[in-house]
């Protein structure tokens, strides 16, 4: 296996799809994404009466975050290890049966049009492989007057440099985010640049008139 190919492999076992002993230990305290988990609590603002999906959950610990704030709530993780992780960092509300989650893929959640109030994702979106389609399905599972807010990495010179060079993941300016956001068909879109090389990404599906 050639070098570029063993440092793909790794990117895929600890962050891509996470699996394996070393990555359940990293993703069941991930210290380095409470400042994204912030602003999206900060950006959505959830309330009671919320039904909350998240798309890329990992170890579970956003929903722990939401979950005492929310009605309902359910989350997708493409990596089988991470929805266990989740699972167990979460039973209270899996067994009253308030939270769902399960394997599956951010292009393709598994729920149908309209069930949820409000959405969110966090450090997942650099490996989508069709962000368009993640974002259409994000605006299809929303309700009229839903949230979506998405945090992942900067595309500046330095994360272009970081993150798209080194890690070979996917960045997007703001002004090219906020055009996905509004071909979704997002609306009230803010993409803003934040420290920590993060860019913080946030859209609304339109009430009907």
């Amino acid at each position: 296996m050639t070098t570029t190919g063993i440092w793909k492999r790794f990117i895929d076992k600890t962050a891509r799809r996470p699996e394996g002993r070393w990555a359940v230990k990293k993703y069941a305290n991930p210290t380095g994404h409470y400042l994204s988990f912030k602003k999206i609590m900060e950006t959505l603002c959830l309330n009671g009466e919320d039904a909350y999906c998240e798309i890329g959950c990992g170890g579970g610990r956003l929903l722990g975050m939401v979950m005492p704030k929310v009605k309902t709530g359910a989350a997708v993780d493409h990596s089988n290890a991470m929805v266990e992780l989740s699972v167990k960092n979460n039973r209270r509300y899996v067994e009253e049966g308030t939270l769902e989650i399960v394997q599956g893929k951010a292009e393709q959640l598994p729920w149908e049009n309209e069930k949820f109030t409000a959405c969110a994702s966090a450090n997942m979106f650099f490996f989508v492989e069709t962000p368009e389609t993640m974002l259409a399905e994000v605006w299809r599972v929303l309700k009229p007057g839903g949230r979506f807010s998405m945090v992942t990495l900067d595309n500046s010179l330095l994360g272009k440099i970081i993150f798209g060079w080194l890690f070979q993941l996917k960045t997007y300016s703001n002004t090219e985010m906020t055009s996905m956001f509004r071909s979704a068909g997002f609306s009230g879109i803010h993409v803003k640049s934040a420290r920590g090389l993060l860019q913080v990404c946030y859209g609304e599906k339109a009430l009907r008139s």
